[in-house]
């Protein structure tokens, strides 16, 4: 299973949710659904990353990679590879909740 102890976790500022995808199915419905390499290059399988998907009303953002040895974010990707209206503000709601990877990470 995908980092089990990072499932169900979600960041909010109460506008974006950034959600972990869940399962390889999910990696497979964001990297169509955004047109990039998120599910053809496997990042499900890559140790050190941790992937997010960050959409308001259920209308997907922007992906978001972490790498969990650095705890930062990566990367964040919107549709085609752009960034989205939100991009900063994406990056910032993650940062912002960094601890709570870390708590994950650690427990």
């Amino acid at each position: 299973m995908y980092k089990r102890q990072f499932l169900n976790l979600v960041l909010t500022d109460g506008l974006i949710i950034v959600k972990v995808l869940q399962s390889v199915d999910e990696f497979y419905e964001e990297g169509k659904a955004m047109h990039h390499c998120v599910f053809t290059n496997e990042y499900y399988r890559r140790d050190d990353s941790l992937i997010l998907s960050a959409s308001i009303d259920g209308q997907r953002l922007e992906t978001v990679e972490v790498s969990l040895s650095r705890l930062e974010v990566a990367q964040s990707r919107g549709v085609c590879n752009k960034d989205s209206p939100y991009h900063k503000q994406i990056i910032k709601l993650v940062q912002h909740n960094m601890h709570l990877i870390e708590n994950r990470l650690t427990a």
